[in-house]
């Protein structure tokens, strides 16, 4: 299967120097709509793997007109770690670098004009089936609402053209999952849904976002 999959809290892309400092990014791959944020974090290590404190880290964007950083404050923590939000004001694909001045990683960053897609009901071990019925390539961001005040990650799937998947979002998302429902974020046409003890529930597209 040739699709990629990733839960935006798992994934995380390192670049390491000898004998310098580790800077872990997460996630790594990031999917935007127009106007939309998102957060993301990087962790600084020692090559003995210890959090490093109090150092500044550079977060520049590959064009910061048409993908904003927000937060500007990157001092490390005690944990070693810095928090940012990311703006996607123009439609593109994007890297943002994350330095210490001697080592540096990266994120990448997709803005689209997305199609919305709910699937009203969602709960524990359900699969939920993904099917690009287009010739293109298409990225989908699935964002699980429980209903509970936790909040899960978004899990990111890309299918090629023509490609259908299935996925069980609690392993993929490695959580527990229970009564909720799920919002879908798609770059092209997308088609599934999931089996339910009534029966087949499909999609619902979303014409406008509200």
């Amino acid at each position: 299967m040739n699709n990629q999959i990733f839960a935006a809290n798992e994934e995380a892309n390192t670049t390491v120097a000898t004998g310098e400092n580790q800077i872990i990014v997460s996630p790594m791959n990031i999917l935007l709509d127009l106007d939309e944020t998102a957060s993301a974090n990087a962790i600084v290590l020692d090559r003995d793997g210890a959090f490093v404190e109090g150092i500044t880290l550079m977060v520049v964007s590959q064009d910061k007109t048409k993908l904003k950083i927000i937060d500007r404050d990157f001092i490390t923590s005690e944990s070693g770690s810095i928090e940012f939000s990311l703006l996607g004001k123009a439609k593109g694909d994007f890297i943002i670098t994350v330095s210490d001045g001697s080592v540096s990683t990266h994120i990448n960053v997709a803005v689209k004009d997305l199609i919305r897609y709910v699937l009203p009901y969602f709960y524990g071990d359900m699969q939920i089936s993904l099917i690009n019925p287009t010739n293109f390539t298409n990225y989908v961001k699935i964002q699980f609402h429980e209903n509970s005040d936790r909040d899960e990650p978004p899990l990111v799937v890309r299918l090629n053209d023509k490609e259908m998947v299935t996925l069980r979002l609690s392993e993929e998302l490695d959580s527990k999952l229970t009564d909720g429902w799920v919002e879908l974020f798609a770059t092209e046409i997308l088609v599934g849904g999931t089996w339910t003890n009534k029966g087949y529930l499909s999609f619902d597209q979303i014409h406008a976002y509200q």
